[in-house]
């Protein structure tokens, strides 16, 4: 009988040997074999890939660029009071019938006019809310009058040059004065940039906690998976003993089953392990906007969570809250916003009262030059001095109305942070807490996985002089397990607590050193804008390698405009 059986198993093995040293076979196992040797592990630390994040992450490129088109908005405003050049021409051509009082002054029963105006000078805003306007004027008349007999001293041209230069000035005294009304839009887009830019704050914060989140959880998952071939390992050991024994006549069959069973067992929730890492995986490359197919090295997680925690002191922390929080920022800058326009929706409700006036010289000549240099010797001066005043007569309706809306918005904006106050304290202390109970449960953990590292170990002693079962090892070595299972969880868990705190008191990128600077965001999109410009000017010589190397993240390489093209026609081919 057991010839019989050797004989069989000589014969599987021959065939066995025989496939795989068939061409086909031989072939795919080097090649895998080459494979495997060609392939390095990503060993990632935490740094570089916060890093990563930093540098490919497309959601963050995406608010990056919105805060800086904010700050431009903002800058744009500035020029409310740039002073701008203006110039015209026009052309005036009038005919008209002249009264009797008219001709017999005139001489004649029609006035025609032929004249040309030209028109320049430099207009601006000031911060008190008075505009003013130097100008030149110059008008070339023609008409019927300078041929008549009274004229004929005007000369062979007919021409009559009109100058006037000065300036004139209107100033707002009571609606539109004062810089409440001149600089509310300007101050009111500052705040839009410092809102954008503390929402950048807010997104790369959430980004780099969720991204260092995942980080963990890929450290979690390969971790579990080396747990579970451990266990696998130790269950597999005990099975080969028991069937040892079994063998030698000092065991039975049911001890062979169970250990059979708990390699099944551990076989399977090995695989599930590996799953999660698979996913856990996923989850790490997507924040570097990678993909697992286009990644083809492994990727490991090295660093590991430290052993001990401190928990950061409750003053540091609430300072840091009200100085750094992103959220808390953000609506104390929009109760700056609601209050900018209640001041200037306050000023809107005033009757509009102007002081108007302007002074100029007077010049005319038969040339331009002749008018203008009646301006230089002095001229003939002309001035005007006078109030506008205007104001509606249902007692302003809509500025009445404005003026109320603004301050209903400012009440719920104060509101809204008071609100947002409870919730941010609240939030706190509820990360203290949860990183209290974490740090609280690392420690009992760890004791209980020494313990049962222990108790395996003897389980193990005893079993060898077969003094204990192998249910009852499997039992302990499935409490190690769990033990060390729950140590890993609970250290993910503080870590997510010390996560969380920093993130509700504003001081992730701080701690983590990425903390934007407001003068490099401008600078990074003059880069980034022009990198995209070489990249798309790039010769065909330099080769998709080199365009590939450089890209920027959000823009589609050569590569991934292959693979999209390789995916689709693959979908077309399906049924």
């Amino acid at each position: 009988m057991k010839r019989t059986r050797i004989g069989w198993i000589l014969a599987v093995g021959v065939c066995v040997a025989g496939v795989l040293e068939s061409p086909g076979v031989a072939g795919a196992e080097s090649d895998r074999r080459r494979e495997a040797g060609e392939r390095k592990v990503w060993e990632l630390t935490l740094g570089s890939y916060l890093q990563a994040v930093l540098e490919d992450n497309e959601t963050l490129q995406a608010r990056w660029l919105e805060s800086v088109a904010a700050w431009r908005r903002a800058r744009a405003e500035r020029g409310t009071f740039e002073p701008e050049l203006f110039a015209s021409i026009q052309r005036q051509i009038n005919e008209r019938l002249n009264t009797v009082e008219q001709q017999r002054s005139t001489l004649s029963s029609v006035f025609s006019e032929r004249n040309n105006i030209y028109e320049g000078g430099l207009e601006g805003l000031l911060p008190s809310g008075a505009r003013i306007r130097l100008g030149y004027t110059l008008r070339d008349l023609k008409n019927n009058l300078q041929s008549q007999p009274l004229f004929v001293s005007r000369g062979l041209t007919n021409g009559e040059f009109v100058t006037f230069v000065g300036v004139s000035v209107t100033q707002p005294l009571l609606k539109n004065a004062g810089p409440a009304a001149t600089l509310a839009a300007l101050r009111i887009a500052a705040l839009d940039s410092d809102i954008a830019f503390q929402e950048y704050r807010r997104q790369l914060m959430l980004t780099l906690a969720q991204a260092e989140d995942a980080y963990w959880n890929l450290y979690m998952a390969q971790e579990q998976v080396r747990f579970f071939e451990e266990s696998l390992a130790t269950a597999e050991k005990l099975l080969e003993d028991n069937r040892k024994r079994l063998e030698a006549g000092r065991g039975s069959e049911l001890e062979v089953l169970e250990a059979e069973a708990g390699v099944a067992l551990r076989r399977a929730r090995l695989e599930e392990a590996r799953q999660k890492h698979e996913e856990a995986v996923a989850r790490v490359l997507a924040f570097c906007s990678e993909t697992t197919a286009g990644l083809r090295t492994p990727v490991r997680a090295v660093e590991a969570p430290p052993a001990e925690v401190n928990e950061p002191d409750l003053l540091s922390l609430w300072q840091a809250t009200w100085q750094m929080n992103p959220d808390y920022q953000i609506q104390r800058l929009r109760l700056m916003q609601e209050a900018n326009r209640v001041g200037y929706q306050r000023n809107q409700r005033l009757p509009e009262l102007n002081l108007v006036g302007s002074y100029g010289w007077n010049g005319l000549g038969e040339t331009p030059g002749d008018s203008w240099a009646v301006v230089e010797d002095g001229g003939y001066p002309s001035w005007s001095l006078g109030l506008e005043l205007r104001f509606p007569v249902g007692g302003g309706v809509k500025a009445r109305n404005q003026l109320r809306a603004a301050r209903l918005q400012y009440e719920a904006a104060e509101l809204s942070l008071r609100e947002l106050e409870r919730q941010i304290a609240n939030a706190l202390e509820v990360a203290r807490q949860k990183l209290r109970a974490s740090r609280a449960a690392v420690a009992g953990y760890d004791t209980l996985v020494r313990f049962n590292r222990t108790l395996l170990d003897s389980a193990l002693a005893r079993l060898e002089v077969g003094k204990l079962d192998s249910r009852k090892v499997l039992e302990i070595e499935e409490d190690l397990f769990e033990s060390r299972n729950q140590l890993l969880d609970m250290l993910v868990q503080r870590q997510r607590a010390l996560l969380e705190l920093e993130v509700v008191s504003g001081r992730l990128l701080e701690t983590r050193g990425c903390e934007p600077d407001r003068a490099l965001l401008a600078a990074g999109v003059r880069r980034w804008t022009m990198q995209g410009a070489e990249l798309a000017a790039a010769p065909a010589s330099t080769g998709d390698e080199a365009r590939e190397a450089t890209a920027p993240a959000g823009r589609e390489s050569p590569a991934q405009r292959r693979a999209l093209e390789v995916l689709r026609r693959s979908s077309e081919r399906q049924p």
